[in-house]
């Protein structure tokens, strides 16, 4: 496929049918983080975000049934991709930011009249700005890799872990540890106390554990006890630490 950013309605756009192609995913995963997402906008209050990003329409098979897609603007195409992260994935979305750039320039040139045609000396301006941009972008991509690699395993559930979780969840990451031994590591990083399998308060202020209390009855009299868990931005920090200290 040739043309993956094209012009609708004078805006630079692509679709869910060439993202899946593009990426190599099935249709309707890729309708699924899209649902996702605009789902995620609505309760944030985003929902003009999404009714002006996101375009549903629709497109016929090769037997005539008709089937549903979305057009997608620049902006909703990276909320989208921002999980596909595989070294071919990275390339593919350098390719669609450059050709969301290339179709944008060309719709201001074709709308601006013959005299607004920029001076040799303006583009050759525009070109280096455009390069450094793209330097930037590729350099951050590669920054925030391991994070996003690691968010796309933890973010479908959204939710806060038990310690023995994440340990379970580590292992998908090719981190062999078990529960006894991450406690440990916690302990070692001083993020968690030596003596009680409780969290120091800074670490609770940096939004990386929550703990939550309830209250049980023993032997006829109430007692109350408190829970552990770390929050999906503390599950990111730890597993990218026992990420740094397994490659060193």
């Amino acid at each position: 496929m040739n043309q993956i950013v094209f012009i609708e309605g004078n805006q630079a756009v692509t679709d869910s049918l060439t993202v899946a192609e593009v990426f190599g995913k099935r249709h309707d995963s890729v309708m699924r983080d899209i649902e996702v997402q605009i789902t995620k906008l609505n309760q944030a209050g985003e929902e003009e975000f999404s009714l002006h990003n996101f375009e549903e329409s629709a497109y016929e098979n090769e037997r005539g049934r008709k089937y549903r897609k979305f057009n997608l603007t620049e902006d909703a195409f990276t909320l989208v991709v921002m999980a596909y992260v595989t070294p071919t994935a990275m390339k593919m979305k350098i390719r669609f930011i450059n050709e969301f750039k290339r179709m944008k320039d060309y719709i201001l040139k074709q709308n601006q009249p013959s005299y607004m045609i920029e001076d040799p000396v303006s583009r050759a301006k525009r070109w280096i700005n455009e390069q450094e941009e793209r330097q930037h972008l590729e350099q951050t991509l590669k920054i925030q890799e391991p994070l996003v690699n690691f968010a796309q395993s933890c973010m479908a559930s959204e939710k806060s872990l038990l310690v023995r979780e994440l340990a379970k969840l580590a292992s998908k990451q090719g981190i062999v540890i078990g529960e006894k031994r991450l406690f440990q590591k916690l302990r070692e990083w001083k993020m968690i106390f030596a003596s009680k399998n409780e969290p120091y308060q800074e670490y609770i202020d940096r939004g990386y554990f929550e703990i939550a209390q309830g209250v049980r009855e023993v032997n006829g009299s109430s007692k109350s006890w408190l829970t552990m868990r770390i929050t999906p931005k503390g599950q990111a920090f730890i597993i990218d630490k026992l990420k740094k200290q397994q490659a060193s």
